[in-house]
């Protein structure tokens, strides 16, 4: 597995320090940002894998 899993672990980790202190709508948006980053990652793995 790429270096993704390790990306996502680790803002699910901050988000969870974020989450205890934070307000919930914008814990929200952040995740899904991150969740985002990790799929459009892992698109352009698929992409780069298939071209091959």
């Amino acid at each position: 597995m790429s270096d993704n899993n390790k990306v996502y672990k680790q803002k699910m980790s901050e988000r969870r320090t974020v989450r205890d202190r934070g307000a919930l709508p914008g814990q929200l948006v952040e995740l899904l940002r991150v969740v985002q980053r990790c799929e459009a990652m892992w698109a352009l793995e698929d992409r780069i894998e298939r071209s091959r």
